[in-house]
């Protein structure tokens, strides 16, 4: 990406365009290996997980077209430079799937070979609603189990 002609007057841009680049993409790895590792959403996570993301891009856009003197090398970078650059986005693209691979890879792995409890109670969950589809209840032997224990700890309480 460094050294080519990006900018509409057909100027070379080099670091700065290389810095939003890596940094956008460090923005959309890390919120996307949240996404991953999060098992169940809720609306404040989606809130923040999405959100984080549009704020970088609202981000470079207000802070590049502040005035030269204060944002320096990265006055309209994002607007003339990466956004109009299909490049930009192929990398971006290719640089968070790269680096998410592995780690749905090592997941997907996990789970199936060496789950944590919290994997084998949704696969439990899962083998035991295929009954009803519908239902949004646990298992009646996992659920039997949970009240089992419920009494056990209201019974340490008294």
């Amino acid at each position: 990406m460094v050294g080519q002609a990006l900018r509409r007057d057909g100027k070379v841009v080099d670091y700065e365009v290389l810095g939003v680049t890596m940094y956008t993409c460090v923005v959309w790895v890390v919120n996307c290996q949240m996404a991953l590792s999060i098992n169940y959403f809720t609306w404040i996570q989606h809130f923040f997980i999405w959100g984080s993301i549009v704020f970088w891009y609202i981000f470079l856009v207000i802070y590049g077209s502040v005035s030269p003197n204060v944002s320096t090398t990265a006055h309209k970078v994002l607007v003339e430079a990466c956004a109009p650059s299909p490049l930009y986005w192929l990398v971006t693209l290719l640089v968070v799937i790269c680096t998410l691979l592995p780690y749905f890879s090592y997941r997907a792995f996990q789970t199936r070979f060496k789950p944590m409890r919290h994997d084998v109670i949704q696969q439990k969950r899962l083998e035991g609603s295929n009954h009803d589809e519908t239902s949004g209840e646990l298992p009646l032997r996992l659920s039997s189990k949970l009240e089992h224990l419920k009494r056990r700890l209201r019974a340490r309480e008294l």
